[in-house]
């Protein structure tokens, strides 16, 4: 549903601006205007367009190919959670989660690694596993190669200060990507994810929200995007998702469903 509406959006500010530019070729006063070829027009607006829905669809492969999705018929979900490390809520994740006996993937951001180093290593000895969600959450296809380089790697260096192990996984903030994002990702040793489903747990929309949202919306090899912070935000208040995620968890698994890690999904295949 998300990639047809950001399509949709696409389109709409597409098509206006081609119809614009063909009425501007063909009846402005000005010569210029009227020898511009409108072909021309039509592909700078079509090739506009398509970066765009790259640089915004987290799961577009224009820019190289990226998980988001497990092999469908093994009843197999993976949680992951992002813009962590966040106290006292990654502690209490991370107590519900060892109650579960549920192993899941955290994409810490790396000035919060700076910040609370313990929790960080916390994770990691619940057997979690950890990747890199950038040093500050910047938008990363407003930045240059140099720029996403070093915040990549610079995360990559805290998190392995603090668990002795270095990232495999990198996610973008807001799943945002330039051209040079996955390669320079890749190149720093982390494979790009994305994700199939987020349920706007950030909004704080209320537990029961955040259960029916997750509910409806989870099918058989899907990656789950939660979060036990919010940004840069210190201390953000994610105790909406700490009274939903019992709930989230034991009705999956009634359903028939095993919580795995990313590296774990990955083994029986990408999407």
């Amino acid at each position: 549903m998300i990639i047809k509406i950001i399509a949709a959006i696409t389109l709409v500010s597409i098509l206006p601006a081609t119809v614009a530019a063909g009425l501007l070729a063909r009846f402005s006063p000005v010569s210029a205007f009227r020898n511009f070829p409108l072909g021309f027009i039509v592909f700078f607006l079509l090739i506009a367009g398509t970066l765009i829905f790259a640089v915004l669809e987290r799961r577009a492969p224009i820019f190289g190919r990226i998980f988001w999705k497990g092999t469908p018929g093994l009843n197999r979900i993976a949680l992951t959670f992002d813009d962590g490390p966040n106290e006292p809520f990654t502690s209490k994740i991370i107590a519900i989660l060892e109650q579960y006996g549920v192993r899941a993937t955290f994409f810490v951001i790396g000035s919060s690694c700076e910040r609370l180093p313990d929790s960080v290593k916390r994770l990691a000895d619940a057997g979690h596993e950890i990747g890199n969600h950038t040093w500050s959450h910047e938008v990363l296809p407003l930045k240059l190669p140099s720029g996403i380089r070093e915040d990549i790697m610079k995360t990559s260096a805290i998190i392995e200060k603090c668990t002795g192990k270095g990232p495999e996984f990198f996610r973008a903030p807001h799943g945002w990507r330039n051209p040079w994002v996955d390669r320079i990702a890749r190149e720093s040793g982390c494979t790009p994810v994305a994700w199939t489903l987020g349920v706007w747990d950030t909004d704080r929309p209320g537990a029961e929200t955040i259960v029916r949202r997750t509910l409806n919306g989870v099918r058989d090899g899907c990656v789950l995007l939660l979060h036990d912070g919010r940004g840069l935000e210190r201390e953000a208040d994610s105790s909406q998702l700490l009274q939903a995620l019992p709930t989230i968890v034991e009705e999956l698994r009634h359903r028939g469903y095993q919580f795995v890690t990313l590296s774990e999904m990955m083994e029986t295949g990408t999407r």
